[in-house]
């Protein structure tokens, strides 16, 4: 695993469209999925 302090400044308060939020590739955890989460690669169609 490798680590890095990322010391950019990111405006608050980004919205996102719930078209864009629903395109997150999630992958829930079997365990409490609503905390327990990885977000994975855009899959993209060949």
């Amino acid at each position: 695993i490798q680590a890095a302090l990322d010391e950019n400044i990111y405006e608050k308060g980004v919205k996102v469209s719930k078209e864009d939020f629903n395109t997150i590739n999630i992958e829930r955890d079997t365990f409490h999925g609503e905390w327990n989460y990885s977000i994975k690669p855009q899959l993209k169609a060949l």
